[in-house]
């Protein structure tokens, strides 16, 4: 069919014009739609749609009351209620701690952590002349405090600072805190050797407190003052031997990480049962050889790296050390710098006549994966099963005894 021309506009007869009203024609009826067609489409379509949107506010309310249930249980709503009371003993807390000799600056706080229970924080600082005395009394104030009862059993934890030093105790509230006072006590008495020392005493329940004591001194090119601080301490407080001591160069923070090299007492793993005890390390102070050991690592080096040396005392899988190797913080070491190291280290391990777990990590950063990593057992074995890097298998055939 020809098309008609319309002005300046081409309309074809056969096709709908967007610009004509929109009236009926045998090709399109009346746009209009009877009251029995409008009936019909609500009894099929809208009723059900409304009577699919009623249930699904039904069930939503019902998740919400059961939610403002279940937080009512756990204490969330009454949070808001309690946080009141408890910031008021926050800063009784605050007064009490502040009127305490040899204290420069207190602050206290209650944080909420699950259903009715709260943890209490406490953060002292101490004048650089404070005392002995004047430590502990701060952890004995803190225990004496007399709060509500149904505070009883809430975590407690009091961290003490002096110039660099730190003191941090964890317990139960309610219970007897004298062991913690004592060991505040032996922490401001180490000051007199010179070094920077971090003592942390946990153990919710009063017989299962342990001491984990961390003295620092000098660089990671000057070992041999965190060496020499150590052996002060073990000449001059004999008594403290009874714990748990780490060694360790001054943490310098890197990109939020801590770069330092340090010994330590070992960790091990944790039974798959709860009736088996979790083997704990010997508390001891370090032995010669260890600092010895330790310090070698650090003389001389020939690329820059960390070590961790951690001391299995008994032994972990046969095992009496672990050495790790680590590249500063977002660096990793070099094929040739992996080998180079390996060269130096293995030789001189082997000659210590103990089992040693030698490892390389690469690359080092927020957190470590999970290998291969270049391991060798120096005389020992390798875990079955254990998945290593290619490029430590000639120094395991060389120093590993199975």
């Amino acid at each position: 069919m020809d098309a008609e021309r319309t002005g300046s506009k081409v309309v074809d007869p056969g096709r709908f014009d967007p610009d004509t009203p929109k009236r009926g024609t045998s090709q399109h009826p009346d746009r209009r739609v009877p009251a029995r067609v409008h009936r019909s489409i609500l009894r099929e379509r809208v009723v059900p749609l409304l009577a699919t949107i009623v249930g699904l506010a039904a069930v939503l309310a019902v998740a919400i009351a059961g939610t403002a249930a279940l937080l009512i249980g756990y204490g969330y709503f009454e949070q808001g209620r309690d946080q009141a009371e408890r910031d008021s003993w926050s800063r009784k807390i605050e007064t009490a701690i502040r009127a305490l000799p040899g204290v420069t600056d207190v602050s206290h706080r209650f944080e909420h952590y699950k259903g009715r229970h709260f943890n209490a924080e406490l953060d002292v600082r101490l004048r650089d002349d404070a005392t002995p005395a004047e430590a502990a009394s701060v952890v004995s104030a803190m225990g004496a405090q007399q709060l509500p009862r149904r505070f009883q059993g809430d975590p407690t934890e009091v961290t003490i600072g002096r110039m660099a030093d730190t003191y941090s105790a964890y317990w139960l509230f309610g219970r007897d805190v004298s062991t913690e006072a004592n060991a505040a006590d032996s922490w401001a008495r180490l000051w007199a050797a010179g070094t920077e020392v971090h003592w942390s005493s946990r153990g919710g329940d009063a017989s299962r407190i342990t001491n984990a004591i961390d003295v620092r001194a000098g660089s990671e090119s000057e070992p041999h003052r965190a060496t020499a601080a150590m052996r002060r301490i073990i000449r001059d407080f004999p008594e403290l031997a009874s714990n748990q001591w780490t060694v360790s160069t001054v943490h310098e923070r890197e990109r939020g990480f801590t770069n330092h090299s340090e010994r330590r007492p070992g960790s091990y793993p944790w039974p798959h049962d709860r009736l088996t005890p979790h083997q704990e390390p010997t508390p001891r102070f370090p032995s010669d050889d260890e600092l010895d050991l330790w310090q070698w690592f650090l003389t001389d080096q020939p690329i820059p790296f960390f070590v961790l040396v951690s001391v299995y005392d008994p032994p972990s899988e046969g095992r009496a050390l672990g050495v790790t190797v680590v590249p500063p913080v977002g660096t990793e070491f070099s094929a040739a710098q992996t080998t180079q190291l390996a060269d130096l280290h293995l030789p001189y391990l082997a000659g210590s006549g103990a089992a040693v777990d030698y490892t390389i990590y690469t690359p080092n950063g927020p957190v470590h994966s999970y290998g291969p990593f270049f391991e060798v057992v120096v005389g020992g074995c390798q875990t079955p099963g254990y998945n290593v890097l290619p490029e430590s298998q000639p120094y395991v055939r060389q120093y590993e005894r199975c």
